[in-house]
């Protein structure tokens, strides 16, 4: 009898164990896939911000496309406050300071890129911290286009 006991609770706790790991992997396998969707949402309100920078930067002197482009860089700023990180949301504020300055008359290209520079930066650093610093040890210079106004 005495057997059969000892037997029974080495079977119970090899049972819990495998129960406890299960359980752990679960999580961490969740957690990873959270994890996975919020930096896929994080990138695509990124790349959408970038691509409202330049369709701004496109519609020149049509007001019908800098319009359309107003809109989209507003709604893409709506989502950016509900999920960039600070670095990300104080580079978005000097892109405003800086779009604000310059409505109806040239600004300076070489401005315009260092702050998109630093908004891919903290970007960079909100989604993939460990790529982004080997990358930033390279000294990469971003590049964006940008035409001329008249």
């Amino acid at each position: 009898m005495a057997d059969i006991t000892g037997d029974t609770l080495i079977i119970t706790c090899g049972v819990i164990i495998v129960i406890v790991v299960l359980a752990i992997t679960f999580l961490r396998l969740r957690s990873a896939e959270r994890r996975m969707h919020e930096s896929s949402y994080k990138l695509r309100a990124y790349t959408d911000l970038l691509n409202a920078v330049t369709e701004i930067n496109l519609a020149g002197g049509d007001s019908y496309k800098m319009d359309i482009a107003k809109k989209n860089l507003a709604l893409t700023l709506n989502r950016l406050n509900l999920i960039a990180s600070s670095g990300v949301l104080k580079s978005v504020n000097d892109l405003l300071d800086f779009l604000n300055e310059h409505k109806e008359k040239d600004f300076d290209t070489l401005r315009l890129h260092n702050i998109l520079n630093t908004l891919v930066i903290e970007a960079r650093r909100d989604l993939n911290p460990s790529h982004a610093r080997r990358v930033e040890e390279s000294k990469v210079r971003y590049r964006f286009f940008a035409p001329t106004r008249k």
